[in-house]
Parts: structure tokens; sequence; C-alpha cells
């Protein structure tokens, strides 16, 4: 496989993973892949992310939530960062924060830094698909389950002026009913008192 052949696959998106190559170059040799990968990267025409998960550095990332999906898996942006792309929280977090049912891990890379908090299975739900461009797309919380994550995840850090310490700002179209039947999800007693607070 030539670099060119591979840049003619990726030059679009940028973000390619190790294995999406035997997708593309079926008969290629998986030892010799990963020399080349690994001669592209001192050459700097690649950056790599992180184990078998590549970046065209030629390219320019969309948006860095995209890479968020791609880093961990299953994950979708949540939590501080999707609060603050919903204009609920002034502040932009200085970390890409999203939630996984995987261990609670971090990443950095030339991009910055992706945190990545644990959720139980029957509470990874709640996101939406927002296309950025043709095939590049990334998941993301709707506003009242980002609030949702936010709570469940945060319950024992909050204070005695919770929550006007948080400064939260919500638009008209935002949920509350939606938001008020994940307190059914939960038996824990701190966290419905604070979704109560809330609402």
């Amino acid at each position: 496989m030539k670099f060119e052949k591979l840049r003619s696959k990726i030059k679009k998106t940028g973000l390619f993973s190790f294995e999406d190559i035997f997708k593309w170059f079926p008969e290629s040799n998986r030892q010799t892949v990963k020399n080349q990968l690994k001669s592209w990267v001192a050459k700097d025409y690649l950056l790599r992310l992180k184990k078998n998960l590549y970046f065209l550095k030629e390219t320019e990332l969309k948006d860095e939530f995209i890479l968020a999906n791609h880093l961990y898996k299953p994950s979708y942006v949540s939590l501080e960062s999707a609060l603050n792309y919903y204009g609920i929280i002034p502040d932009v977090p200085f970390s890409v924060t999203s939630v996984t049912i995987k261990k609670t891990q971090e990443f950095k890379n030339q991009f910055g830094l992706f945190l990545y908090r644990s959720l139980k299975p029957e509470l990874f739900f709640g996101w939406q698909e927002i296309k950025v461009e043709k095939d590049q797309f990334y998941k993301i919380a709707k506003p009242e389950k980002a609030l949702f994550d936010f709570l469940y995840l945060n319950q024992n850090s909050f204070g005695e002026n919770f929550p006007q310490e948080e400064r939260f700002s919500f638009t008209k179209d935002f949920n509350w009913q939606e938001f008020k039947r994940y307190s059914c999800l939960v038996k824990n007693k701190k966290l419905r008192k604070l979704m109560e607070k809330v609402l």
C-alpha cells in the first residue's frame, strides 16, 4: 500500500483506524501496514492519536466532538461540554467531556484533553447525532440528558448554594417534562433532591 492510495481514502475526514485500512485494502499485510504507519508518523504525514487511531496531518479536524466519539467507544459528548454547547452553562470546559459504559478514561493528544465518565448501561441513552458534513457526525446528549448526566455524576460535589452557584441558563424549548421523567430511573434520594431543586 502506497501512502497516496491511503491519502485518497482519508483526505476528506482525516481520521481513521488501523482496522479501516483492511476494509479499504483487504490484501494488505498487517505487519507491513504497522511498519508503514510508524514510518509515516515519523515523517510527519500522520498523527498517532492513540493506539490504532490516526489522523492525516494535512487535513483540518472539522469538530473535536467527532474525535471524542472515536477516541473511546461507545461514548457520546455530555456533561460540561454538552451543557456549554447548548448555552446552559457559560464557562467553556478545559476538556471535551463525554460519558461511556466503559471505565473512566482520559486521553491527551495534539487536539486537547478528552475525558470520559462511566455511566451504568441502563442510563446510556438520550443522545442525538449532529451532522458536520457528509459522512461526518458526532453523538451528543440532548440538553435534558446532559443535565441529568451532570447531576448524576457530580451529585457529591455540589455545595449549599446549588443550583445558583452553577449559573444555569435554560432556553424556552428545554423539555422539563422529559428531564423530570429521568428521576424515575434512579432511586437515589440525593440525586432526586438535586433534580427537584433544578426543577
